[in-house]
């Protein structure tokens, strides 16, 4: 009868085995079914029944069931078919095993045969199978099956589990520890469940289950994977083991690896792989900040201080591990890994100093050492034989972008941080030819790309922002704006070419391209740059809709509300007759598009529409002020709140430079809004009070009212600081201009006003600190105007000490307020207007020390004529006595010459020969002709067109 059995369960099994062979996949009924037969064959057949205890003893045990002979030919004939089974039944866990919603299996299929000879063959299959299967309880099932395999053969040396088995079950429990734990609603998690595995190993007195390096690694990759969960999840998890103590039992773990590597004389290939992961697995701990070695190093964040030095002293201790198969891909994958785990720290250890240290000179040289370590890497990489990624090239840049952040580098010395740029440029250069080159070229020979193939957008984007960054902390080079547009279009061309990767959820060109416009628009823009935004944001809009990577198959490229307001302020910051109709053609198309227009929008249209565009374009500005202030009225107290609406910024943008009496009508009608609704919306603000200031002292016919309106609006400005409002602090933006009303108004003490505006700087600047209210160059230069064309007792020795203290400040670092050419014009010039006898002494000393500092070149800046203008008549008029003729001849003379010899002479400077020294002007070459063209085109080359035109 069993032979019997047998021969059909063995035709059967041949017809599902053939259909395996021919592609066909059984269905999971038929190897159920097949498997059942044989549990149920197999069951009519004893084996030995052993204890958990492992023995070495074959022996049966006494009272047991044997085997008959035809029995055991019976058997021998299943384990024959059983090699066959055994690829049906791992199909069968490859693509049939299903799991319900308690996460039970269906069928039995591990108990095939608890009294027929050992068969350990499906326990390991199925085991293997839990170990492929993703699922939340993995671990647990194979744990169920070692289990089971223990207590049926756990006393047979030859079938009892070995320390492999326990190495699957810890691999799959590795599996499984990083997925989704919301999917555990009781019992143990996997890493936990590992640990205790683990534990149990290591406590049996076994020599045949003593862990080795395998089970480590599974081990330390379970508990990575738990203290990574647990840190970053958004659920609470009831866990007797946190994201901590997982990182210091890994740790723990690791360490025992190691020394287990040590003691081998040769490890293999796949022991030396395994080591390598859970090295890597430490190192991310590491750059995450979770292995902390002080409490003191803990920080809120739970990130420590000191994560960059940390990780790269173990990527050390690890290079210096001997592994013999370092030509292994693998391994070179985790070398590459290893590096860029460290270089990372040192990024997020940046970012940790920046966000919680002092903003100091030590902060900003952690993070410049830091910039440095990374690169420093990055050289020990090409040194190792291992070719950097573009990923290790983003950290570098990373790094570096992070020394020109706006906290750290005020701290830095000019020469240091005029080479940040152009370290991200080479790194960025680099990186193109070991990479995007190389990629090109394989798209053309028509090579599939996968995302890890293709280069990251947000390396193109952090070197844009490094320019960006450059440019507005004052480093930036005239051509910083249009490297940056080059950056943007090569980032264009690789996302054209589908060789872009887009992490999802990211506008990485939309950013980008804001930041070129910001640039652009920062500056004073010209036609050209104004053509060249224009061209890149129809290029933008230009690009396709495609996948710029496998996370990023639904990125589309859009202009954003940041993307218009700087397209609109650039517009409006332009000298291009044209502007005004762009930005005109750029409200429409935001109308199409339905973009709701923003304070920032309603400000640059309105500013660039004002500037240079005609009537109807300046009825369209106002009725954008208008549009601006109805919306915000129409809005709810809530949607109030939350707006972003400044109805002094748009009154702002509507005034004109030249058009005193619109500006302070415009200041008036605010006002008016203001006192009648009380809404702080409209409440004039201090740039508003600065603009009108500002246009009054520009108008050279402005009325005395209109000057009284001034000292009104400054008064305005000194009442609301003194009542507490911070933000209207009196600074040089409203004191220039209410100084430069006084030197055109000519009031009698309007010397004696300005100097008492130039202390009350000092006085704000003494209690503030703020670098605003600190007087630079041109509140020194414009006092001293004012007092020389004052009747200021001795003005010239008043002048020249205002001079002086102001180079004193500049060498004493107020860098805002550096002598030049032009202040010493005015010191000259009011040499040259001390007519009185006794203080003409005092200025002639004051003009010689001047000439002696020209002479010797050691004046800030350019020279220009206005200077030896001044000059030569200052020595004309202070050494006018007919005694004193040779010194004043001999001095213009030099200054002459000097004059000629930089290119600077003009109309002005001949005319002042010709009064102070007639017999040198009538040796000039043509003079006397009436001829003057005839003198040296060299002798004016540095003039302006309309001053080098001689007519005498």
């Amino acid at each position: 009868m069993a032979n019997e059995e047998v021969s059909s369960l063995c035709v059967e099994t041949e017809r599902v085995c053939s259909l395996v062979r021919l592609d066909d996949i059984a269905s999971p009924n038929q190897i159920l079914h097949l498997i059942e037969k044989l549990h149920a064959l197999s069951c009519k057949f004893s084996i030995p029944k052993v204890s958990r205890k492992r023995s070495r003893s074959n022996h049966p045990v006494e009272g047991q069931k044997t085997s008959s002979p035809d029995s055991i030919q019976s058997i021998l004939s299943i384990k024959d078919k059983t090699e066959n089974i055994d690829r049906l039944l791992k199909i069968h866990m490859s693509h049939h095993l299903g799991v319900k919603g308690d996460g039970s299996i269906k069928s039995s299929l591990f108990d095939i045969s608890s009294k027929s000879e050992p068969n350990t063959k499906p326990f390991a299959l199925a085991m293997e199978a839990w170990k492929e299967t993703h699922s939340p309880y993995s671990g647990t099932k194979a744990a169920d099956i070692l289990q089971s395999w223990g207590e049926l053969y756990g006393g047979d040396i030859n079938h009892a589990p070995t320390v492999a088995q326990f190495n699957i079950v810890l691999e799959t429990f590795a599996n499984c520890s990083s997925d989704d734990y919301s999917l555990f609603e009781k019992g143990s998690f996997p890493a936990e469940s590992a640990w205790e595995l683990y534990t149990l190993l290591s406590r049996l007195d076994d020599p045949f289950l003593i862990p080795n390096i395998d089970s480590c690694s599974h081990l330390v990759r379970a508990l990575s994977n738990h203290a990574f969960v647990m840190r970053y999840s958004t659920r609470s998890f009831d866990s007797c083991m946190d994201s901590e103590v997982a990182a210091i039992r890994a740790y723990f773990i690791w360490k025992k690896m190691l020394d287990m590597f040590a003691l081998k004389s040769e490890a293999s290939e796949n022991e030396v792989e395994l080591a390598w992961r859970a090295h890597m697995d430490i190192l991310n701990m590491s750059s995450d900040g979770m292995l902390r070695r002080e409490e003191s190093e803990q920080m809120d964040n739970k990130i420590c201080f000191r994560i960059g030095q940390a990780t790269e002293e173990l990527l050390v201790r690890l290079l210096q591990v001997p592994c013999t198969y370092t030509d292994n891909k693998k391994i070179q994958n985790y070398l590459s890994q290893a590096f860029s785990s460290a270089m990372i720290a040192w990024t997020k250890e940046q970012n940790v100093q920046i966000q919680n240290s002092a903003k100091d000179s030590d902060m900003a040289n952690q993070i410049l050492q830091a910039a440095r370590s990374v690169l420093a890497l990055l050289e020990v990489m090409k040194a190792q034989g291992v070719i950097p990624q573009p990923k290790h090239y983003d950290s570098c840049i990373k790094a570096y972008a992070n020394c020109l952040n706006k906290d750290t580098l005020p701290f830095y010395d000019k020469n240091i941080a005029h080479g940040f740029l152009p370290e991200v440029r080479k790194l960025l250069s680099d990186m193109e030819i070991d990479h995007v080159d190389n990629i090109m070229n394989r798209r053309l020979d028509g090579v599939s790309m996968s995302s890890q193939d293709k280069i990251s957008a947000t390396i193109y984007a952090t070197v844009i922002d490094c320019y960006y960054r450059n440019l507005k902390s004052g480093l930036g080079h005239g051509n910083d704006h249009k490297n940056a547009a080059r950056v943007l279009d090569a980032m264009f061309d690789l996302y054209e070419r589908d060789l872009l990767w887009i992490e999802t959820g990211r506008q990485p060109l939309t950013f980008a391209l804001n930041r070129v416009l910001q640039m652009i628009s920062e500056i004073d823009p010209s036609s050209e740059d104004v053509s060249r935004a224009a061209k890149l944001i129809t290029r933008f809009r230009s690009l396709p809709n495609m996948c710029g990577g496998a996370d990023s198959r639904a990125y589309s490229p859009n202009l954003d509300s940041v993307s218009f307001g700087a397209y609109l302020t650039l517009l409006s910051r332009s000298g291009s007759n044209d502007s005004s109709y762009e930005i005109a053609n750029v409200l429409d198309i935001m109308e199409k598009e339905e973009v709701q227009l923003e304070n920032v929008h309603y400000v640059a249209a309105i500013k660039g529409l004002r500037k240079g565009g005609n009537g109807a374009l300046k009825l369209r500005a106002k009725k954008l002020l208008f549009d601006a202030i109805r919306e915000f009225g129409e809005l709810s107290v809530h949607d109030q709140d939350r707006s972003d609406f400044n109805a002094a910024a748009l009154y702002t943008s509507m005034i004109s430079p030249t058009k005193s009496s619109e500006a302070i009508s415009l200041l008036g009608s605010l006002q008016k809004q203001y006192d009648e609704t009380m809404n702080p919306r409209f409440k004039p603000d201090y740039p508003l009070y600065c603009k009108v200031l500002q246009s009054i002292s520009v108008d050279k016919k402005a009325a005395p009212w209109k000057d009284e309106k001034a000292f009104e609006i400054l008064g305005r400005i000194e009442e609301a600081y003194m009542n507490g409002d911070n933000k209207m602090m009196p600074n040089k933006f409203c004191m220039l201009p209410i100084i430069n009303i006084l030197r055109r108004n000519q009031l009698s003490n309007a010397a004696d006003i300005a100097l008492q505006l130039l202390e009350r700087m000092d006085d704000l600047y003494s209690k503030s600190g703020s670098t605003s209210a600190r007087p630079d160059a041109a509140v020194f230069c414009a006092v001293m105007n004012v007092l020389a064309f004052s009747e200021f007792p001795s003005k010239a020795k008043k002048i020249w000490s205002l001079h002086e203290m102001m180079e004193k400040r500049y060498n004493n670092g107020n860098l805002s307020g550096q002598p030049s050419f032009e202040s010493l014009s005015i010191v000259l010039g009011a040499c040259a207007n001390s007519f009185k006898l006794e203080e003409q002494d005092e200025a002639l000393q004051i003009a010689l020390t001047v000439a002696k500092r020209a002479a010797i070149k050691s004046i800030a800046g350019k020279s220009n004529a206005t200077f030896y203008n001044n000059l030569i008549k200052s020595f004309g008029v202070l050494l006018s006595d007919e005694s004193r003729r040779r010194q004043r001849e001999e001095l213009i003379s030099s200054v002459f010459k000097q004059c000629c010899g930089e290119g600077l002479l003009d109309d002005k400077i001949l005319l002042t020969i010709r009064d102070f020294f007639p017999e040198l002007y009538r040796k000039l070459p043509g003079v006397n002709k009436g001829m003057s063209s005839e003198l040296p085109h060299d002798w004016s080359r540095n003039c302006a067109r309309s001053q080098k035109r001689y007519t005498l």
